[in-house]
């Protein structure tokens, strides 16, 4: 039997005993450089930082998932028996009878890093959904271990959207782009399947295609000369054990660096916080609950709603320890609100986030409406531009209407359809946007399109219409005609607004 290497640190700098090799040359791929590796007779660790050096965006897959079960990536022993590879791509040809799963992409902008690492218990455990790698019989040693991350240049989801319009204006006379936009499930679905994700500037999720989009490009990178226990046994979600807060009467959250990073890490979030607010959100980073009703919501939320983890981002943090009274329980870390590393260093994945989270921290709930109200102008600009892009005007008088109506939407529900119209932070009413009749397509970028006002349908009209009493802090949402969304707080900054 093969000897691992136990207990050793490897630097990316200077691998003593390996060799780190990149394989991908493109001018604009990101770089994965791998920064620290231990290899202990327990886990197999891994740090690596993935750098966008390039001059244009890059989205780079984030997860798979199908249905409920989520992979943030795939582990498995390939045919040449000699390499581990650790795999996160959807633009793979399917097993037979898979279920067509989704990737959900993250954008990695220009001169950006983001860091990553990964735990995985030894010997490492067959982890898949396209293939299941090699056929092998007790424990083996690969020689060396591949990381292959997936990813698309550009302004990905203005490109998807592009391929949608043109695949809706050709119809079935392009059979090619017909069937893009079935598994897509046409521009109602696409923004339906990214009804949850965190911000729709920086997270996109696609359908699995069956390799009919456009190409994935792969970035790589190897380390060879390791010698890393492996054994085919499939891991699964049964051998993971969340927190146990059955006990818990009491805990204490410290936020790193704040509550700020922590619930809006995205530029485009923070735009809509004016300096006050972005300054009282960073002073907030320790919170204290003892409601046993929220207790139990977190801890049935963590047993209920996780799957196999490994890969964490090192961007943001909440440090979570469990008393009962005075007595010590447990403690464990939430990373990106993605992921939750337990004292037993297991690792537990939540794709939407822990929700339960964010209704422990009040102090965040009027800005995180605030954004949701966002989410919605930015939803209905993208439809009426997807409705009305081959047309100078947009439909003032009925755009409500139009919008509901439209038969394109296919199954999705009615319901669905008019929680886009709904401001969650607003009380009654059909409607709670306006429509400036003003706006055409062709209308300068910084001409306001839709903005709050109070409940109605097909409202349409200027400044008069606008309400300031949907939000607490007093404020409305504004989006422009190119897809801006701002938040206005008094009657100068409407006034400023380019209305004409």
């Amino acid at each position: 039997m093969l000897p691992i290497l136990t207990g050793i640190i490897l630097s990316a700098f200077a691998f003593s005993e390996c060799a780190l090799a990149a394989q991908n040359n493109k001018a604009d791929a990101p770089t994965i450089i791998v920064t620290a590796l231990e290899i202990t007779d327990k886990t197999l660790t891994l740090r690596y930082e993935i750098k966008n050096s390039s001059e244009n965006d890059i989205w780079i897959c984030e997860d798979i998932a199908v249905f409920q079960h989520d992979f943030d990536f795939e582990v498995f022993l390939t045919e040449d028996d000699q390499t581990l590879l650790i795999r996160r791509r959807l633009d793979i040809s399917p097993r037979t009878g898979i279920t067509a799963p989704s990737g959900r992409y993250m954008r990695l902008k220009t001169g950006q890093t983001r860091t990553e690492s990964l735990l995985l218990p030894l010997p490492i455990q067959l982890r898949y959904l396209f293939e299941s790698g090699a056929i092998t019989q007790g424990i083996v040693y690969p020689k060396r271990l591949s990381i292959e991350i997936g990813y698309y240049v550009g302004d990905f989801p203005d490109i998807i959207c592009e391929i949608l319009e043109k695949a809706d204006e050709m119809g079935l006379s392009n059979a090619h782009l017909y069937l893009i936009n079935r598994w897509f499930g046409g521009f109602w679905g696409f923004i339906a399947s990214n009804s949850q994700v965190r911000d729709k500037n920086e997270e996109v999720v696609i359908p699995h295609t069956d390799r009919a989009f456009m190409r994935e490009e792969v970035s790589r990178v190897t380390i060879e000369g390791l010698q890393i226990p492996y054994g085919r046994k499939l891991s699964t979600r049964g051998e993971l054990s969340p927190p146990d807060l059955a006990n818990c009467t009491r805990m204490e959250i410290r936020y790193q660096p704040s509550m700020l990073e922590y619930f809006f890490p995205y530029e485009a979030q923070q735009s809509l916080l004016c300096p006050d607010e972005i300054q009282y959100l960073q002073s907030l980073k320790d919170l204290n609950v003892n409601n046993p009703e929220k207790l139990k919501a977190l801890a049935d939320e963590l047993k209920e709603r996780f799957s196999c983890g490994g890969i964490i981002t090192e961007r943001s943090i909440a440090h979570v320890v469990c008393y009962r009274d005075d007595e010590h329980l447990t403690s464990f870390t939430i990373y990106d609100d993605t992921s939750v590393v337990t004292e037993e260093k297991q690792r537990l994945r939540y794709k939407l986030g822990l929700r339960t989270l964010k209704e422990l921290t009040p102090q965040i709930q009027p800005f995180q409406l605030r954004l949701e109200c966002a989410d919605n102008l930015r939803d209905l600009w993208l439809l009426l531009r997807f409705l009305y892009g081959s047309r100078n005007a947009y439909p003032a008088s009925k755009w409500c209407t139009t919008i509901i109506q439209d038969r394109r939407a296919g199954d999705i529900s009615e319901e669905y359809r008019m929680g886009k119209f709904k401001c969650p932070a607003a009380g009654e009413g059909k409607c709670h946007y306006a429509m400036n009749p003003n706006c055409e397509l062709n209308s300068t970028p910084d001409t306001v399109l839709l903005f709050e006002t109070k409940g109605g349908w097909n409202q349409h009209g200027g400044p008069e219409l606008f309400t300031f009493d949907n939000h607490d802090p007093k404020g409305g949402c504004v989006i422009l005609n190119d897809g801006t969304v701002k938040f206005i707080r008094t009657k100068e900054e409407l006034q400023q607004l380019q209305w004409k």
